[in-house]
């Protein structure tokens, strides 16, 4: 069976992680230790951003932003993941929801600009991988009074012209999830920015709020990057760059060699800008299609099966038509560094034999 994405094939980079845990061990620091402060300063000049702060994941760090930022209304595409929405409302906020267009994902910038709906905030995703058209967004926000928020869960080095994701904004949240491009061995995220008070107001809240200890001085949770998972990040950030140009090969061979007329390809903008952190396609049979390929031995995924105006918590009675037909068409195939020749073929195979 091929899996949509495996997590243990790479052994070399597993013995290298191996062989720093007893040095790990030696330190004795297993909280806000050596490596965390290492991996915040590498991962910052990484993407090219001043201050790095490591939280226990992207949905704390999302949520610590709009804390900080003591935002009221935020708007967000309703095609984006369910953590996004989590973590508006656990901060407080009213969410207001915005359509999609045509198979992207990405916030339809036309409705946005004509829309009278009033936010404080505007959270961007960068779904799939691909950019946000955040350059027109961020011109967009700043006349309108808006703050924009990027969300980079799926985008580390993904960039616009030679921008890296999360510098168009003043705050950006990151995502260190196992199935991410560079992932850790648990759970993990940051938070971005250039703003040195905002930077040591995150360190303060995601750390109970306080300064000196067992001393609060503003609110605070706790989530903390776990050091043992710093560790395993700054390993395999290593090897980032060569692993994503081993996924855009990938999604360069199916756009080259997937042809079937009930199967769409993602836009022009995913394949300008993604990382390949999933390679989504779109048919009107998609179940059939997800069926078809795992009778072929090919695991497939669906992100994301609701978009958050039809999901209980999140519900609103009106319609958001292309993001509701996202969610009925979209399949992401397999994609990850370490496939073989042979699964691409058989992807490719299984795709095009679909009738």
């Amino acid at each position: 069976m091929i899996p949509i994405c495996q997590l243990n094939r790479d052994r070399e980079e597993f013995e290298r992680i191996k062989k720093r845990l007893d040095e790990f061990f030696q330190r004795g620091r297993f909280i806000l230790g050596y490596y965390n402060g290492k991996f915040e300063k590498v991962f910052g000049n990484f993407i090219g951003k001043k201050y790095v702060v490591g939280t226990g994941n992207a949905t704390d760090s999302l949520f610590l932003i709009f804390r900080i930022l003591k935002s009221k209304r935020v708007g967000l595409c309703a095609s984006s993941p369910l953590p996004c929405a989590q973590a508006i409302k656990r901060a407080g906020c009213e969410i207001v929801l915005f359509d999609t267009y045509d198979n992207t994902g990405l916030i339809d910038i036309d409705k946005f600009k004509k829309s009278r709906k009033r936010i404080d905030t505007l959270l961007a995703v960068h779904l799939y991988g691909q950019a946000e058209y955040v350059e027109i967004l961020k011109d967009i926000c700043e006349k309108k009074g808006i703050t924009l928020v990027e969300d980079c869960s799926q985008s580390i080095d993904t960039y616009i012209d030679d921008k890296h994701t999360g510098n168009f904004s003043t705050l950006s949240a990151f995502s260190f999830y196992p199935t991410k491009n560079l992932g850790c061995w648990g759970d993990g995220g940051a938070v971005a920015t250039d703003d040195k008070n905002l930077y040591e107001n995150l360190q303060r809240m995601r750390n109970y709020g306080r300064e000196v200890e067992y001393s609060a001085m503003q609110e605070g949770i706790n989530s903390r990057l776990d050091e043992i998972q710093a560790l395993v990040l700054l390993e395999k950030i290593k090897s980032l760059k060569i692993k994503n140009e081993k996924r855009r090969r990938i999604m360069r061979i199916y756009k080259e060699s997937l042809n079937n007329k009930n199967v769409t390809l993602p836009s022009l903008r995913y394949f300008e800008t993604s990382n390949g952190h999933l390679f989504p396609v779109f048919s009107e049979r998609r179940d059939e299609l997800k069926e078809h390929l795992l009778k072929k031995g090919i695991l497939t995924e669906v992100h994301y099966p609701y978009p958050l105006h039809k999901q209980k918590y999140f519900y609103q009675e009106y319609s958001l038509p292309f993001s509701e037909k996202l969610s009925k068409m979209e399949l992401s195939l397999p994609i990850f560094p370490e496939m073989t020749e042979d699964e691409i073929k058989k992807v490719i195979y299984g795709v095009n034999s679909f009738k």
